[in-house]
C-alpha cells in the first residue's frame, strides 16, 4: 500500500458562528492595547474556524486530489506543481471531511508536517462537530515511527527534543522552493477565503503537500535506518 501526503488549510467562522463563550474567552485573554488581536487566531482552532482545503497526493503515483469548499464556486482548474496531477472535489464541509476520511483509509500510511500538532487533531474536532464519523486512527502512540502517521516535524525535530521550525526553512535548507512562493500563504488564507480565493488556497495547499513530499523523500533517503 502507498503512502498518503496531506495538508488542510481552515478559514475563520463568521462571528455569528463562534460559540460566544470561546469569543469571551479569547477577548479576555488578549492585551488590552489591541482589543481586536483575538481574531488572528480563530483560524486556529476548530470552535472558531472550518476546514476549506485538504490537499493529498500519493508520492508514487504522483496523482493526488484536493477537497475544497465549494460555497464560492466550483473550481474548473489551477495551476498545480510540474509533474502532479490531481483531480478537484468541491463540496461542503461535511463533505470534504467525509471524502478525507473515506480516502486514508486506502493507504498504508499518512505522512504530515506537524499534522500532529494541528492537521489531525483539527480534522478529528471538525468532524466531531460535523457528526462525520473517523476511519481510523492517526493519532497513534507519539513515538512510534512505524505508525499510521508519520509527522516530519517530530522527526526532524526528534520529537520536540530540539525546535522543530516550519516547512517553508526546511524546504529551502535542502535546496527546493518555499511553498510560501505564491498568491496566497498560510496568514492569509482566511481572509483569502472570504474573498472568494478559493483558487489560491488550493495551489498553496498542495505546494505545501509537494513540499512535505520531497523533504520526506531526502529524510527517506538519508534517515531510512530510523525509519
Amino acid at each position: 500500500m502507498a503512502d498518503c501526503v496531506f495538508d488542510i488549510e481552515t478559514a475563520h467562522l463568521l462571528d455569528t458562528e463562534i460559540p460566544p463563550s470561546l469569543v469571551q474567552r479569547l477577548q479576555d485573554s488578549e492585551d488590552a492595547e489591541d482589543p481586536e488581536a483575538w481574531r488572528e487566531k480563530l483560524g486556529l482552532y476548530a470552535l472558531s474556524a472550518s476546514v476549506v482545503t485538504i490537499a493529498m497526493l500519493n508520492p508514487e503515483s504522483g496523482r493526488g486530489e484536493i477537497l475544497y469548499d465549494a460555497r464560492h464556486g466550483e473550481l474548473a482548474e489551477i495551476e498545480l506543481p510540474e509533474g502532479i496531477e490531481a483531480t478537484l472535489s468541491g463540496g461542503d464541509e461535511s463533505e470534504i471531511l467525509e471524502r478525507f476520511w473515506a480516502a486514508v483509509r486506502k493507504f498504508r500510511r499518512v505522512i504530515t508536517y506537524n499534522g500532529r500538532g494541528f492537521d489531525v487533531p483539527f480534522l478529528m474536532q471538525r468532524s466531531l462537530i460535523r457528526s462525520v464519523p473517523i476511519s481510523r486512527n492517526l493519532m497513534p502512540p507519539r513515538f512510534n515511527l512505524s505508525a499510521s502517521h508519520l509527522d516530519l516535524a517530530e522527526v526532524l525535530s526528534q520529537f520536540r527534543a530540539t525546535r522543530p521550525y516550519g516547512l517553508a526553512p526546511w524546504t529551502e535548507a535542502i535546496g527546493e522552493r518555499s511553498p510560501k512562493e505564491g498568491e496566497v500563504a498560510g496568514k492569509d488564507v482566511g481572509q483569502a477565503f472570504h474573498e472568494g480565493k478559493t483558487a489560491a488556497i488550493a495551489e498553496y495547499c498542495m505546494r505545501d503537500v509537494v513540499a512535505t513530499t520531497k523533504l520526506a523523500q531526502r529524510i527517506f533517503e538519508q534517515w531510512g535506518p530510523m525509519l
